[in-house]
């Protein structure tokens, strides 16, 4: 599967993608026409093995969004099989060191770049432009890695020489306990972002974030961060349905 996602993450165009933590591959037609340039599917705090992802990827094709999948963990084994059944990108979670880097990028690479395995079993459309993808796969899969970890900033320089992957992220939640911080605004929280924006402005990479308030985005974007996650299924879910209950629950009542 191809798609420009890369090219625009590089290039430092504005993205918005959204989470899906559902298995069901008609969310993922449902989604792939609502307007967002990417479907972050969420591997690592939400059920969707391979299997699902191989329903999901086949079904993000036929809207023609791309996909981003977050690994459950930095290992070689599940970032292949992702990247096999054809996803656009993959996100990995917990990278604390150059060391943490690089093994993604390994993982995630042909060789000369890495060390990935050749099977691209779907990625290859079933095999049957098997060396088609090969040879173009590293300049069209997305590499990001997620900084979510006081020991990640740290290390952020060492991270950031790294070479082969192309984008960094930030995961507020994660990155605010690891402070001490859970769910509030919080000075050391606007603080390390910013370290974290500088340090990839200065190293020309691409930064992203998950929005947890519309209201932050305009002080994100003055930071040069260009990437964004905003929302969920489950909450599309539970509000539009909390919304439809009270509505209709207020009629009744007015009569």
């Amino acid at each position: 599967m191809t798609s420009d996602l890369r090219t625009r993450l590089r290039a430092g165009e504005p993205l918005i993608g959204t989470w899906v933590s559902l298995g069901d591959p008609a969310l993922i037609e449902v989604l792939g026409g609502s307007g967002f340039d990417f479907l972050l599917l969420d591997g690592e705090h939400a059920p969707l093995d391979e299997r699902t992802l191989l329903h999901q990827a086949i079904a993000a094709k036929a809207a023609g969004v791309p996909v981003m999948y977050r690994v459950r963990s930095n290992e070689t084994a599940r970032l292949k099989i992702a990247l096999d059944l054809g996803v656009d990108a993959v996100l990995v979670p917990w990278v604390n060191s150059a060391e943490d880097a690089r093994q993604a990028v390994a993982a995630t690479r042909y060789p000369p770049l890495g060390e990935r395995g050749i099977g691209p079993w779907r990625a290859s459309n079933y095999y049957a432009e098997f060396w088609e993808h090969v040879k173009r796969a590293n300049e069209e899969v997305a590499l990001v890695i997620q900084i979510e970890q006081a020991r990640a900033i740290d290390a952020l320089e060492e991270i950031l020489a790294v070479e082969g992957f192309d984008a960094a992220y930030i995961g507020p939640a994660d990155l605010g306990a690891s402070l001490g911080v859970f769910g509030e605004p919080d000075p050391r929280l606007d603080e390390a972002i910013a370290r974290i924006s500088a340090a990839c402005r200065a190293a020309a990479m691409p930064l992203g974030i998950d929005l947890v308030d519309l209201a932050l985005l305009p002080g994100f974007r003055a930071q040069g961060i260009s990437l964004f996650t905003y929302g969920a299924d489950v909450s599309y879910l539970s509000e539009g349905a909390g919304a439809a209950a009270a509505a209709l629950r207020a009629a009744l009542d007015e009569e």
